[in-house]
């Protein structure tokens, strides 16, 4: 940990300003030799980042090959310098120098930027996190200000990156006075060919400028000098005599050998502002003291600052809201409730939540098609949104025709239920679509806090449970209690055994293997989870997974299935045997932004290519967060990894998805396929769905197959693979390889 983490958000940020100041001020800096000056800057970095490496480096101006300058390591409390790196040997780090301000890597070793270095520099030195502010002048990086942390990964805040972005700015002044002082003809040779506009003031005025100076203001070298810099500078507004007194301070202290950096608003000769950042350094010309000034236009900055504040604002507003109704979703409602539960627990108030799920949703979208639904759930979520809002509360769409409602409670149970009886009345009444008259009403169930539990995870689920209870006994209306949910305690206690069972390997996977309708060769296999328990025995997949799935124990139980997938991968082609396994993933790891990244390291760490792991996703596993799913699917596929659509044509969506995902393989399931030689519309729609993937150039695997009579009409269907009982049930890996090897000889 670095050594300000106890520091609060404040005192780190005070830290790093009263650094850059001291720096900026450091009269040892700016007015010894080059050397001792960086040497002063580098140390003072690491003991205001608390990181325990940090250096300057400085790049050729040919940019093939960059020269530590001076490293400061903490262990030895000691300076090293003469390190090199060559441009050709690290492409992919000096492009990003090249293109980045600041290169703020948390996981050095893996970050495609810094990962060229891992095994000669980052491993052996055990770097994990880097923090690189590009030294820049004349328009192009010149080196770079680089951090080390070593032994724990450090995510780099938005004031340290800003703190390292500004001593960048001070090491390239430094350079370009060190440079000034050596050689007046190589000042008059930069001061010439600076893309930055260049200005000499002596006395307030005016003396000296180069080239770009006078583009940037629109005027001749008549025209600006003699002139005192505010000519150039806007008609005083309403605060002009504050910003006069603000500017002439910044001056007053360059000019005491302070370093300044700010933005000014200027304008040009004929009168156009814009706005710019200005550097003032004090330098000694022909013994005489004057302050240069470094003048930027920044308004495609400016410009681009205020487009990307606006594309973050969209992008919180779209992580936090759905795409279809505009109403705030799950993950904003957990957001909220956090906040929420924390202040009822101190005024020792309470909340209600309720869940609703719509009745007769589905016959809607079965008949009248998806379009129609979802013109119903825009006009459904503006009616909750007007009958909800006068009473303090906000409704939420978890997904599908699911939706929540958070409120505060004044006196008494009562309260949720009046809310519940107006949210329902709303709902039941009828409304107009299509011309269609159309009345759904809803099964709603309440939860309390903090009679039913501690959190919204635990809130929403007894919602959930009383919702069901609602729904199955006709009430329309209930209250969470524990015998609605005779369930609890056994699948609680299932969730904690799950989580050693992880730990301690009591998981096992088993494989079913997927042969070829046309040769017959076995072209991979699916790993499926058993729980060998201690207790109890082989507990099925369909006792713990569905519960596994609605709980956040979901992902390491996925990342354990994954890894030791990967692990046999790896045996069989250490075995010379290069033979695909695929491997599911939940509504809720598609929800994980960090899942592709989680799956990368996987790889990695298992040497395993990517194209040897398949990854099954189902349609219905889309719906919660379609955007977000299609993102991470989006990602896993960049990585190389093979797509598939598990039990298609079960889900909400089917066609559309085809279009929209980066697939492979479509798996049609196993109740259309089981049952295909006797019911003619199962026949069809296998049939159909055979052509329609090979439409869409991917191949097509029949689940389920229990007999060769089925085998033999899939492959006159012209269908690529099968897995089924009817070729090998899920097995063992002791017997699927017996099972493999006794394929392979027939």
């Amino acid at each position: 940990m670095p050594r300000n983490s106890s520091l609060s958000f404040g005192e780190r940020s005070r830290l790093l300003a009263d650094t850059y100041v001291a720096l900026s001020k450091d009269e040892q800096i700016w007015g010894g030799k080059l050397t001792n000056g960086l040497r002063r800057i580098v140390h003072a970095c690491a003991n205001a980042l608390g990181v325990h490496r940090a250096s300057i480096w400085q790049l050729e101006s040919d940019y093939s090959r960059m020269a530590c300058l001076t490293l400061y390591r903490e262990d030895t409390d000691q300076y090293e310098q003469g390190m090199e790196l060559e441009a050709r040997s690290f492409p992919r780090y000096f492009a990003a120098l090249a293109n980045n301000r600041v290169i703020a890597a948390a996981d050095a070793q893996n970050d495609p930027r810094t990962r060229e270095f891992a095994d000669i520099y980052l491993k052996p030195l055990n770097i994990i996190s880097l923090l690189d502010g590009t030294v820049r002048s004349e328009g192009k990086t010149r080196g770079v200000l680089c951090l080390e942390e070593t032994g724990n990964a450090r995510l780099w805040t938005r004031e340290e990156q800003e703190f390292i972005a500004s001593v960048s700015d001070l090491v390239s002044q430094l350079m370009l006075l060190n440079t000034l002082r050596e050689s007046e003809t190589r000042y008059r040779a930069l001061f010439d060919g600076s893309v930055d506009g260049v200005f000499v003031l002596r006395n307030g005025i005016f003396i000296e400028c180069n080239q770009a100076a006078l583009k940037l203001f629109g005027c001749t070298r008549d025209q600006l000098l003699g002139q005192p810099p505010a000519r150039f500078s806007p008609p005083a507004q309403p605060d002009g005599a504050a910003s006069s007194t603000k500017a002439q301070r910044k001056i007053e202290a360059a000019i005491q050998g302070v370093p300044q950096n700010f933005e000014w608003r200027h304008c040009c000769f004929d009168g156009t502002p814009f706005e710019a950042e200005v550097n003032l350094n004090l330098v000694m010309l022909e013994g005489n003291p004057c302050l240069m000034a470094t003048v930027r236009n920044i308004d495609d900055r400016k410009l681009a600052e205020d487009a990307l504040l606006q594309s973050r604002l969209q992008l919180e507003y779209r992580a936090n809201h759905d795409s279809l109704t505009g109403l705030p979703n799950r993950d904003y409602l957990h957001e909220q409730a956090a906040h929420a539960i924390l202040n009822a627990a101190a005024q020792k108030h309470h909340l209600a939540f309720l869940l609703m799920d719509l009745n007769r949703f589905k016959e809607v979208n079965d008949t009248l098609g998806h379009s129609i639904g979802d013109h119903l759930l825009k006009l459904l979520a503006a009616r909750l949104l007007a009958v909800l809002q006068p009473l303090g509360a906000m409704p939420y769409r978890l997904g599908g025709d699911e939706f929540a409602v958070m409120t505060n409670l004044l006196n008494s149970e009562q309260e949720a239920f009046d809310v519940a009886t107006r949210v329902s009345e709303c709902l039941r009444h009828p409304i107009s679509v299509e011309g269609i008259s159309l009345e759904l009403g809803a099964s709603i169930g309440i939860s309390l806090f903090p009679q039913h539990g501690s959190d919204s995870h635990q809130m929403l689920r007894c919602a959930d449970v009383a919702m069901y209870y609602a729904k199955t006994h006709g009430t329309g209306i209930a209250l969470y209690t524990s015998t609605q949910d005779s369930n609890s305690p056994r699948r609680l206690t299932m969730m904690a055994e799950l989580g050693t069972a992880i730990r301690e390997n009591q998981l096992v996977l088993h494989y079913q293997p997927r042969i070829d309708l046309h040769t017959g060769a076995c072209t991979g296999c699916e790993a499926l989870l058993r729980w060998q328990h201690p207790k109890h025995g082989m507990i099925p997949p369909g006792d713990f997974i569905p519960a596994a799935e609605m709980s956040d124990i979901i992902h390491p139980l996925s990342q354990w299935v994954l890894r030791n997938a990967l692990e046999q991968i790896k045996c069989w082609l250490d075995e010379g045997l290069s033979l695909p396994v695929a491997v599911n993933l939940s509504a809720r790891n598609l929800a994980d932004c960090e899942c592709p990244d989680k799956i990368a390291r996987l790889l990695e760490t298992c040497a395993v290519p990517p194209h040897l792991l398949e990854i099954e996703i189902t349609e219905s596993a889309l719906i919660s967060d379609p955007e977000r799913a299609m993102q991470v699917v989006d990602r896993i596929h960049q990585l190389g990894i093979p797509l598939a659509i598990d039990d298609f044509g079960t889900g909400y969506s089917s066609l559309s998805y085809l279009k929209r995902l980066p697939i492979d393989t479509l798996k049609i399931d196993r109740t259309f396929v089981k049952d295909m030689r006797e019911n003619e519309a199962d026949a069809v729609i296998v049939r159909s769905t055979i052509a329609l993937a090979h439409s869409f150039g991917l191949k097509v695997v029949a689940e389920g197959v229990e007999d060769s009579a089925t085998l033999d009409v899939l492959r006159q269907l012209s269908c690529d693979q099968a897995q089924g009982f009817g070729i090998a049930r899920p097995l063992p890996i002791a017997a699927f390889t017996d099972w493999l090897q006794q394929h392979s000889r027939h």
